[in-house]
């Protein structure tokens, strides 16, 4: 049985605020049940370098979980270390598991979601019909939302962060702007 499942907050923990949606985990993250786990990616070193208050020494989901009302989840939960290899009908029809899964979170969380960070392009851009060819790096404007996103959070923000992956070919000022961008925002609304 693997280890994996999303991570959200418990009752007697900080509310939720700030949701992290990966593409998959990686067999590193299925194993162990700790997102962002394999060796090679960068997400835990974003965060400490992004200016997030509090989490400049944070090192796992379960501190930021327990201690910093953030949550993890993954787009699709099946296992893998290349997303690429991933085929597209798969995604496309898991598409409305996860929009109702991430709907299952936001209402547990009686109101205290205001972003849902996509952490990676690919698995923001898979979620229109059809998909996106491109889009940017940041907080995305309100209109930016696929048809079938839920009503429920049409005030949420939602961001699309850089790929932490290795994988990922991006300079590091560049890969870290939005980081940054999303701890400058949440250090002025939930400190």
């Amino acid at each position: 049985m693997a280890a994996y499942r999303a991570k959200l907050p418990l009752p007697h923990q900080p509310p939720c605020h700030t949701l992290f949606v990966g593409h998959n985990p990686s067999l590193s993250t299925w194993e162990t049940g700790r997102f962002f786990a394999n060796p090679s990616n960068r997400f835990w070193v974003l965060i400490q370098e992004s200016g997030l208050n509090g989490v400049q020494k944070v090192e796992s989901d379960d501190e930021m979980v327990e201690r910093f009302g953030f949550g993890f989840c993954d787009v699709l939960e099946l296992p893998g270390n290349n997303a690429g290899a991933i085929d597209k009908r798969e995604m496309v029809a898991n598409i409305p598991v996860f929009l109702k899964r991430i709907e299952k979170y936001a209402t547990s969380m009686n109101g205290s979601l205001k972003r849902i960070c996509f952490v990676g392009k690919r698995q923001w851009k898979h979620l229109f019909t059809p998909p996106l060819s491109r889009c940017a790096h940041g907080q995305l404007d309100k209109g930016e939302r696929p048809s079938l996103w839920p009503g429920q959070f049409e005030g949420i923000e939602v961001w699309i962060l850089p790929s932490p992956s290795g994988r990922a070919v991006m300079n590091w000022e560049q890969r870290l702007a939005p980081y940054i961008d999303l701890a400058t925002r949440i250090n002025a609304t939930e400190q």
